[in-house]
């Protein structure tokens, strides 16, 4: 897995949460945050609201990292 800012995340990419890789289904933009939060929304478990430039593990299943 290598670290991407979590703006950078894309339908299909495969992120660590909690020790659990988690399918991400759709990457919005949290409109009343002011800290430029973005919401990760995935195939299974709870929506996850993150800061646009945190790091997270992603794994892009053979397609790069770019």
């Amino acid at each position: 897995m290598a670290k991407k800012e979590a703006q950078r995340m894309r339908r299909g990419d495969r992120v660590s949460v909690r020790g659990e890789s988690r399918e991400v289904k759709a990457v919005r933009t949290d409109r009343a945050s002011s800290d430029g939060s973005v919401i990760l929304v995935f195939k299974t478990g709870s929506p996850m609201r993150v800061r646009a430039d945190e790091q997270l593990d992603v794994d892009r299943g053979g397609r790069g990292t770019r």
